[in-house]
């Protein structure tokens, strides 16, 4: 007869991932990834024109960007970390760190107005969705999904989110390689790394990593969508002011993710905070030894004071 403490047993087993959380495993695709890009990287890469036809749409961004997408599919199914690397249990609170989120969904949406659509054709476009889209599930199952795992398993959520924001801003050096100059390349660094705390911020205050790769894609697609179509010039003073309310929603990013983060450890930082304080069960017991009521000791003692 099988008894409740072996159920209890059998449900905890079955709740294990085949390949415990570790931090190695969670660095080991974005390692792989730099090796990847550094060793197909060639002088003659044009990163200035990429995806501004649909040749390079295909050759840069569908072909690579599914093979790197199923590749990492594939490692996140073998270590069974499908679960953990793209749901989290609880939603990041306070709610209004949501704002940051929204205001750079708006400015995403607010772009696609001013490409210039009939200036290519139909199939670039659908084309340049599909490469965005693989672009976005690549890099945020790497970062917010896997790194974000290993990173959580040797490092309280604060410094999760800072790390995690750093690593996918350097991640954009390799674009050097494919020769973009390198102050272009520094501000991407800077861009990217600003932008991370959003996407970062998406999937908690979400719960999942669907939000972050949807994000990632439709900014990739604005961008490179204005770019290839000519728009720039012709709607300055409007790409202009949603590049300053961009700017600025990025920095509030930076703030509410820094929130979220912080207010994850609280719990963390009051029970080191007390670690020191004896128990009130170990005062009961000494008051008892010396003939005094169990509540009259714990009263005495004086309140603990916040420093």
């Amino acid at each position: 007869m099988v008894t409740s403490e072996q159920h209890a047993v059998v449900r905890t087993r079955r709740r294990r991932w085949p390949v415990p959380p570790s931090l190695l495993v969670g660095l080991a695709p974005l390692v792989l990834f730099v090796g990847i890009s550094v060793w197909r990287a060639r002088p003659d890469d044009d990163y200035p024109r990429l995806g501004l036809t649909v040749d390079s749409v295909v050759r840069s961004l569908v072909v690579p960007e599914s093979i790197a997408a199923g590749v990492l599919a594939l490692i996140v199914t073998g270590l069974g970390w499908w679960r953990i690397a793209t749901v989290d249990p609880t939603r990041g609170r306070p709610r209004w760190t949501a704002l940051a989120v929204l205001v750079v969904v708006l400015v995403s949406l607010g772009r696609l107005p001013l490409i210039d659509w009939a200036g290519l054709s139909v199939r670039y476009f659908l084309l340049l969705a599909l490469g965005v889209l693989l672009v976005g599930v690549f890099e945020e199952l790497m970062t917010r999904g896997v790194l974000l795992v290993g990173l959580r398993r040797r490092l309280p959520e604060f410094w999760v989110w800072i790390a995690s924001c750093v690593l996918f801003g350097l991640l954009h050096f390799v674009n050097a390689l494919a020769g973009a100059a390198i102050g272009v390349t520094a501000l991407q660094v800077v861009f990217a790394a600003s932008f991370g705390s959003t996407l970062y911020l998406a999937r908690r205050v979400s719960g999942n990593l669907l939000l972050p790769v949807l994000l990632h894609a439709l900014w990739d697609f604005g961008s490179i969508g204005l770019t290839a179509s000519g728009s720039l010039t012709a709607h300055l003073p409007l790409i202009g002011l949603l590049g300053l309310v961009s700017f600025a929603a990025l920095l509030f990013g930076i703030v509410a993710g820094g929130v979220v983060a912080w207010r994850d450890d609280a719990g963390r930082r009051l029970r080191r905070r007390w670690r020191a304080v004896p128990s009130l069960g170990l005062f009961a017991g000494q008051g008892a030894a010396v003939g005094l009521p169990a509540g009259a000791l714990a009263t005495a003692l004086p309140a603990p004071t916040r420093p």
